[in-house]
């Protein structure tokens, strides 16, 4: 229990250093003078470093002296040679083992020793760097004093206390304007929240006037729109009237069926459009050939031109369109109704039709009546069957052709294409028919004899060069394109020797030129 209580003392002995070390971790305050440390000597005198050197040996002379103090009083039981060695042999081992406990504890606190060394030499050097920044802290404010003197070169030293007084009326004076400030900060703050309250009361009269206003305009505006929807009310039933008035007025003087030249020039114009995109979507890269044709191509393509084999292949584009504009010819031809059979019960209509055409505006009448009635009949559904058929075979005939000469089989897109181009031919020859002024069609064919010329009134060339503006150019008709459209005398088929072109036919020409110098 001795040695424990021992071991425990010199250990809190020890332990001191780390009371220092919590000390000296909290946070000095600001310095204002230097410290006795940093401005103390740093010699030491050998005493006081020796004994820094060697403070353990002085604790392990304190402890053995203490230890034989303990032992020294002596018992009876001494003088016994047993006893004496076996109280040598426990206090041998009691020695061992106070010497290893004194060991470990002499070593601990060599380590708590070193600790404390540390941590006094980083507040040495912190009280160092203090005194450092407290220096350089006094020269500055050195510095500035001095300058503060030398800018008053006119007067003459004064007293600490004077500059004390100075010092003091610069903060009365600073103090004093801060305090007006902050005063003339509260008046603007005042004058501020009165100005909002201001500002509110003058938009809350603003807003009930704008109310009052509104309602007063959308009172207004509710009378002007019922006044509005009255009058279109009243518009519509005039309007309706004028209608009802036109349709009466129409239907004492009207003439079915009717279109204008424009309209027929237009549809005319717009078919031949379609007609030039099909073959351009379709064969824009295709080449001519002529080898090996069938007979019935022979003889279609010698109806377009007999020198066809001498058509140029920057032209083949406008040939290929003159085959389907060459078969369109067949539709263009039909005198009664698409469709209608030359066998049968209805073909005598044809026949009849063919004795009576010379007959001027009664033919067309009765054309025009006579395609009422098959209309609505029960013939039409045989006369649409018919056209279908027709339709149909002319689209065959124009794709063998087409490939006799190009190779190129059209897919099913194109075919029903194709068919609709038909189908838009034969509803506009219908129209036709049923027109009482009356129209030709008429498509331009050299039969190689030179006897078709090119004339500027009824052609319009697609392949016309750039010419110069001083040579005059002389076209040679080589085939034809698109047919044209051509009116007979007025609105009612009389005045038939007045003949008015509507669409110029689409041709091909060769060009020559002689050159003709304009004075």
């Amino acid at each position: 229990m001795t040695g424990e209580r021992k071991v425990s003392d010199l250990s809190s002995r020890l332990k001191r250093p780390g009371k220092i070390t919590s000390r000296s971790s909290k946070s000095t305050p600001p310095i204002s003078a230097p410290p006795k440390a940093a401005i103390a000597s740093g010699k030491a005198k050998k005493e006081d470093l020796h004994r820094r050197k060697n403070p353990f040996n002085e604790m392990l002379l304190q402890k053995s002296g203490k230890n034989t103090s303990s032992s020294s009083p002596s018992t009876p039981d001494e003088n016994d040679p047993h006893v004496r060695k076996s109280s040598m042999e426990s206090i041998k081992s009691t020695q061992d083992v106070n010497s290893a406990d004194r060991i470990a504890e002499l070593e601990r606190a060599l380590v708590a020793a070193q600790e404390g060394q540390q941590v006094l030499k980083e507040e040495l050097d912190k009280v160092r760097q203090h005194e450092l920044v407290y220096r350089e802290a006094m020269e500055d404010y050195k510095r500035q004093l001095t300058g503060t003197y030398n800018s008053r070169p006119g007067s003459p030293l004064t007293s600490p206390h004077m500059e004390y007084e100075q010092e003091t009326e610069q903060r009365r004076s600073f103090n004093k304007q801060r305090e007006d400030l902050i005063e003339q900060n509260y008046e603007l703050r005042g004058k501020l929240a009165e100005l909002e309250e201001q500002l509110v009361e003058q938009d809350a009269l603003y807003r009930a006037k704008i109310d009052r206003e509104l309602s007063k305009g959308q009172e207004e505006w509710n009378e002007l729109t019922g006044r509005l929807h009255h009058s279109e009310k009243e518009s519509q039933e005039r309007l309706q009237q004028l209608l009802d008035l036109k349709h009466s007025i129409s239907a004492l003087t009207r003439m079915e069926s009717q279109v204008t030249d424009s309209e027929l020039a237009e549809k005319m114009d717009q078919l031949y459009h379609r007609i030039r995109e099909w073959i351009i979507s379709n064969f824009r890269r295709t080449k001519l050939g002529f080898n090996d044709l069938p007979k019935d191509t022979i003889k279609v393509l010698e109806s377009i031109n007999p020198n066809y084999t001498k058509i140029d292949a920057t032209d083949r584009l406008a040939f290929y369109q003159s085959i389907i504009s060459s078969t369109l010819m067949h539709l263009f031809k039909e005198p009664i109704y698409i469709g209608l059979p030359e066998s049968g019960p209805l073909a005598p209509i044809r026949q009849l039709a063919a004795y009576i055409h010379d007959a001027g505006s009664d033919y067309r009448e009765w054309r025009r009546t006579t395609i009422r009635a098959l209309e609505k009949s029960p013939a039409k559904q045989q006369l649409d069957q018919e056209k279908d058929k027709l339709l149909h075979r002319l689209s065959s005939q124009i794709q063998h052709q087409l490939f006799s000469i190009t190779s190129i089989n059209l897919t099913h897109q194109a075919q029903s294409a194709l068919i609709g181009i038909l189908n838009t031919a034969a509803e506009l020859q219908h129209t036709m028919l049923l027109q009482k002024a009356q129209y030709k069609i008429h498509f331009f064919r050299d039969q190689g004899h030179g006897e078709v010329y090119y004339n500027g009134s009824k052609m319009d060339s697609i392949n016309d060069e750039e010419v110069d503006e001083d040579e005059i150019v002389e076209r040679r008709f080589i085939f034809c394109v698109f047919p044209l459209l051509e009116k007979f005398g007025d609105e009612v088929g009389e005045n038939l020797e007045v003949r008015n072109v509507l669409l110029k036919a689409r041709v091909c020409c060769g060009v020559g030129s002689t050159p003709q110098y304009l004075i």
